[in-house]
């Protein structure tokens, strides 16, 4: 019986050492969830259809889709930290080539926690083109995203990327 208590009390009997004062070390409520509401949210615009990709450098080709409705979208995604996610929000994508507007869509997104990626993400939002693919491919697009949580915050984020026509490789 005392083999088996002997490491219990000698935890029990281990020193009392004084609590740290070095504050170089983040304490536990320091740590800010990005899956959470809080005062400085973010938002960076990507591309995706099964999750979010980053643009990189804005030089990144971004995929034209020919939709069988006979309309042409990029699938945009979005990573966000600090809103609030447990309601569905509606989100505004501009596709602007050079001073035109030739893209605009209010796609409805469920951002979901993807604590890997410390963010909240959405994807497969479509940006429909108001043009033709021979007048896209190759353009390089600014694309804008803004959207409300369910809170009210605002936020916006903005990102460039090439279309690409695969069909006029």
């Amino acid at each position: 019986m005392t083999r088996i208590l002997l490491p219990f009390l000698l935890l029990a009997c281990g020193e009392d050492k004084p609590a740290s004062d070095d504050t170089s070390a983040a304490s536990s409520a320091d740590v800010i969830d990005p899956c959470l509401p809080h005062a400085d949210p973010t938002l960076e615009v990507g591309h995706g259809e099964l999750g979010f990709e980053s643009l990189g450098d804005g030089t990144l080709k971004s995929e034209l889709i020919h939709g069988p409705q006979g309309g042409f979208h990029n699938n945009i995604a979005i990573a966000a930290t600090g809103l609030e996610a447990s309601h569905h929000w509606t989100v505004e994508i501009e596709g602007w080539i050079g001073n035109a507007l030739v893209g605009h869509t209010f796609p409805i997104a469920m951002m979901r926690c993807n604590r890997a990626a410390e963010a909240l993400q959405a994807w497969s939002l479509l940006l429909i083109w108001d043009a033709v693919p021979s007048e896209l491919h190759g353009q390089t697009a600014d694309i804008t995203v803004t959207t409300q949580d369910d809170a009210g915050t605002w936020i916006s984020g903005e990102h460039s990327l090439v279309i690409w026509d695969p069909e006029l490789e």
